[in-house]
């Protein structure tokens, strides 16, 4: 990979040569375009509710000139927006989503995007990765939601097919014991039609997005869930919670072994060498370490190797099967050729990926696309990448998109949505670069999953996600990864700059981890902080029960404060906060629970509210901070801050 990395705000962006080419070509396409006036057919929609029975045109205008690409170099929980300011000491990184109703998830013919001109010239070739290897960072644009839904809408110009999945329900169906029941069949009715089908994920997840069902107008829906004959009925209300629980009233009943298909969608072109080799050596290693988890899984691999129109063929399809050796021998005989005209037919390898793969029935389905080429949209194709992942999604199939070498905006955009429609995740490769904000600078702030995660390489990233879907069948719970943000005192600026900076961190993960998509209009309180009563090295000892309350009105001030010169909400005035308190006869430690939020928010006329916990533990000071939603008293957001005593009173 050829290139150089540039600061923008907190997050650090990869430009390769290949793209800046690409870039620089589709600029001139599309001022010969504008001249030329639009092509016959094509539309650009700014309705957000699409027709259930009329495909969305894809965009034509062009991608801001000033974000050419969005290809991340590193990895982090909550990327943020490219218009975001960079604030100095700050250190972050990017992160770390049929029967009886065909017709829900089929679209007619597509209108056509304009051709013609000249191709962009063939990539040049990557340099050798250096020795810390091929590596893979990730975006998880379903737990970020509220961030993606800006990304969509910041470069909604981009070239794309419309999935309005800007309101999301999240159902979650589990069995008597509270766990989660995969494979259960949902139906979905609104007015007494059936709008939407489908299986629930190895989570017992079942999203809902209500303007993708073709009845904007509804109120509720009704839902139905089964499974193993057993089945369970809820209505939703579209003003209620975000996440609705369905209880089935008996155990699930996990397949031994657990059927587990692994398909691999693989760009076979050119400048595809490096990734096709490195899934070919590592091969084996997945293999071993996905067959060696519990509940024991029955593996079988796949394959849909593509290209495009024109060159040695467009699609091939290689079944799935159990046998390594029959898989390698397949694996060995793909070679990287072709391509250099920079997108390729990525749309027809997503149809049969989901039309022509037997999946199995009542297992895991992941399917893994890898590609550094953005998808023709121009072909005409009934089977759109939108109408693929609608039916992948009424099949239970997961699909994990990757995107190698300098993958422009072009590309990033439609593979990022369909990651997130079928609950996956958005991949980004990475050929050496080292640590979690590779380029950035280090400060007082920084920002980590777990112990400083950083990327790792593309073969772990494929077992972890495997691995994460296999252990939600198990009786063992998930570790999930640990982010915070970290703030230590440093000579070079003030406690006060350095709070600053933590907060303003903070808020923004709230709003990207909402559940929920807000609005700079949407009305923010700002609750005092409560001193948490822990044990252990978290008990405060004798007489520092006001030294700890102190320290929690001083940094629920400075929250405040960053509250205020955010511009992510409406911060309500808190005059009459005490009153209010005294009203509902309150302790600042009850405002740490939701259930007192729909009173308290209430009465100060806010749409959320914004609470915390102080502990002291471990030599630090952690704060956990809560976004919760005034209507439903449900959390939309949490996250956690580490403090060096050192910022304290």
């Amino acid at each position: 990979m050829v290139g150089y990395s540039v600061e923008n705000g907190p997050e650090v962006r990869r430009v390769t040569r290949k793209s800046l080419a690409a870039f620089f070509i589709a600029t001139a396409l599309a001022a010969l375009i504008s001249c030329a006036g639009a092509p016959k057919g094509v539309m650009v929609s700014e309705n957000r509710i699409p027709a259930p029975d009329k495909p969305i045109a894809p965009k034509t205008e062009k991608a801001p000139e000033s974000e050419p690409v969005l290809a991340p170099s590193t990895v982090a929980p909550a990327p943020k927006m490219a218009d975001s300011k960079a604030k100095d000491g700050v250190r972050a990184s990017s992160t770390d989503t049929k029967s009886g109703a065909e017709e829900m998830f089929t679209e007619g013919a597509d209108s056509s995007l304009a051709a013609g001109g000249t191709a962009p010239a063939p990539s040049p070739p990557r340099s050798a990765p250096s020795q810390s290897g091929l590596k893979a960072g990730y975006s998880d644009d379903n737990d970020q939601f509220n961030y993606f839904v800006k990304f969509l809408d910041q470069y909604k110009t981009v070239p794309h097919y419309e999935l309005a999945i800007d309101e999301r329900i999240a159902v979650k169906v589990v069995d008597s014991a509270g766990r989660p029941v995969a494979n259960v069949e949902v139906g979905v009715s609104a007015g007494g039609k059936v709008v939407a089908r489908g299986k629930t994920y190895p989570d017992g997840i079942f999203y809902l997005y209500p303007l993708e069902l073709g009845a904007p107008q509804a109120k509720g829906y009704s839902l139905v869930a089964k499974s193993g004959g057993i089945s369970a009925a809820v209505e939703i209300a579209r003003s209620g919670p975000r996440t609705v629980t369905v209880a089935l009233a008996s155990p699930r009943v996990v397949p031994s072994p657990l059927p587990v298909d692994v398909l691999f969608i693989l760009d076979t072109t050119g400048s595809m060498g490096e990734e096709i080799e490195r899934l070919r050596s590592t091969i084996e290693i997945i293999s071993a370490n996905i067959t060696a988890l519990k509940p024991k899984p029955s593996l079988r691999f796949g394959m849909v190797l593509y290209r495009d129109q024109g060159d040695e063929y467009d699609t091939k399809v290689v079944p799935f099967t159990s046998d390594l050796g029959k898989f390698q021998k397949a694996l060995d005989e793909v070679g990287a050729d072709g391509g250099g005209d920079e997108p390729e037919d990525l749309q027809a390898a997503l149809h049969d990926a989901v039309a022509k793969m037997k999946w199995n029935a009542d297992g895991i389905r992941l399917g893994f696309i890898v590609t550094d080429a953005s998808p023709h949209l121009d072909y005409g194709q009934e089977a759109t990448y939108a109408a693929s992942v609608r039916e992948a999604k009424a099949k239970g199939i997961k699909f994990f998109s990757i995107g190698a070498g300098g993958l422009p905006l072009e590309g990033e955009y439609p593979l990022r949505q369909i990651a997130q429609y079928t609950q996956g995740k958005y991949i980004f490769l990475t050929y050496g670069e080292k640590g979690e904000a590779a380029g950035g600078k280090e400060g007082s702030v920084s920002h980590h999953t777990g112990s400083n995660f950083a990327t790792d390489k593309l073969e772990a990233i494929v077992i972890k996600f495997v691995r994460d879907d296999i252990a939600r069948q198990s009786d063992k719970p998930i570790e999930a990864d640990d982010a915070y943000s970290d703030a230590r005192k440093i000579e070079s600026e003030t406690r006060e700059d350095t709070l600053s900076k933590l907060f303003t961190q903070a808020l923004q993960d709230l709003s990207d981890y909402s559940s929920l998509r807000l609005a700079p209009e949407s009305k923010l309180a700002v609750m005092p902080l409560a001193v948490a009563q822990g044990s252990g090295e978290e008990t405060p000892k004798e007489g520092a029960a006001d030294g700890a309350s102190a320290q929690a009105e001083y940094f629920g001030s400075q929250l405040s404060l960053a509250a205020s010169r955010s511009k992510l909400f409406t911060i309500v005035e808190r005059g009459n906060l005490q009153a209010i308190l005294g009203e509902l006869e309150l302790q600042l430690s009850g405002l740490a629970d939701e259930g007192n939020a729909d009173k308290a928010g209430k009465l100060l006329g806010a749409d959320f509210l914004l609470t915390g916990t102080v502990f002291r533990a471990s030599g630090r000071y952690e704060l956990f901070l809560k976004l919760l939603r005034v209507e439903t008293a449900e959390v939309l957001a949490a996250t956690k801050a580490r403090l060096d005593l050192k910022l304290g009173l």
